[in-house]
């Protein structure tokens, strides 16, 4: 069952921040209104934050003291708003619970910058960490657009031979946007945070010209083979639905280990909602876990992935 505060956050998502704009202009303003942080809470008192500088591109550490492992995050905001802020609390609990530091990226957003300017300040940082300290265990993750991010990451980290993190989280990702997928209407009216304008404006603004086939604009559309374990949060009621579903398969298909984590009637990207979301509280140390499993076992000696397929997990709620 769908808990009270999970009913409340929807409620309040959908008066704030899904709207039908008329141009890409309104639709850009509109997400970088919305995109600013809730209330601060403060940090875990065993956790710091500091500004840095990672290959040219600003971010924010997170992190305990003498940290075991490092995690890249990427924010999410359709490749056109997002403010790495929103996320200190959410970085600063997996930074206590991993013992780990966690870079949260200020990469540069379109229409402004567009495709690929965000994709080149994530590769270049994740390029940078990953062969700072290649003993270091090292995952990577983000949320809907930062999930599509985490994804391009590692696509290009293997057409350039550099070596995949040791697992990857993606929180309701961006997988396509060539195609019209089912779940983008379907979903139209259950998704509580986006609307279809979303959809129908994004690549004017993030990626005009381009080619939407791409594995770097569609990552559902990319080979994943020899990629790390990877964990999947997806809604059964957002518009990113399918998109889930069809990076599993991409993964399934190419021998990947994968974990999914679908849950009814959640808003978008429901697990960064930490605290304020019972289901959210519940799912966190899920992916927590996840981590620790991936990591903890290559301290110190990394070790190649060994292929297999971990059956999706669906929370009924």
């Amino acid at each position: 069952m769908t808990s009270m505060s999970a009913k409340l956050i929807n409620i309040g998502i959908q008066l704030r921040i899904k709207k039908h704009v008329s141009t890409p202009q309104d639709l850009v303003a509109h997400l970088r209104k919305v995109a600013s942080p809730p209330m601060p809470i403060p940090l875990p008192a065993s956790v710091t934050k500091k500004p840095d500088t990672i290959a040219g591109v600003p971010g924010t550490w997170v992190e305990v003291e003498d940290p075991t492992m490092t995690i890249i995050y990427f924010h999410g905001g359709a490749f056109i708003a997002g403010d790495i802020a929103t996320y200190y609390h959410f970085a600063a609990e997996l930074a206590k619970r991993l013992k780990a530091r966690v870079f949260l990226v200020d990469y540069r957003l379109a229409p402004e910058h567009p495709f690929p300017a965000g994709i080149d300040d994530c590769y270049d940082v994740y390029k940078v960490l990953r062969q700072r300290a290649p003993e270091t265990p090292l995952a990577i993750m983000g949320d809907s657009a930062g999930g599509s991010l985490t994804l391009v990451t590692m696509i290009r980290a293997k057409e350039d031979n550099i070596a995949m993190p040791d697992c990857a989280v993606a929180i309701s990702p961006g997988g396509e946007l060539y195609d019209d997928v089912h779940s983008r209407v379907a979903n139209a009216t259950s998704d509580v945070m986006l609307a279809p304008s979303v959809f129908d404006m994004l690549p004017e603004l993030y990626c005009p010209g381009e080619d939407l086939t791409s594995p770097l604009l569609s990552p559902c559309r990319g080979d994943y083979s020899g990629f790390p374990p990877l964990c999947i949060t997806v809604s059964e009621h957002e518009a990113l639905r399918d998109d889930a579903y069809m990076i599993k398969a991409a993964a399934d298909n190419a021998g990947v280990s994968t974990q999914l984590i679908s849950r009814r009637r959640m808003p978008h990207i429901w697990p960064v909602l930490f605290p304020f979301l019972k289901e959210a509280k519940q799912d966190f140390p899920i992916l927590v876990e996840f981590i620790r499993k991936h990591t903890v076992a290559t301290l110190g000696s990394p070790s190649p992935h060994v292929a297999s397929t971990v059956a999706a997990k669906n929370i009924a709620a």
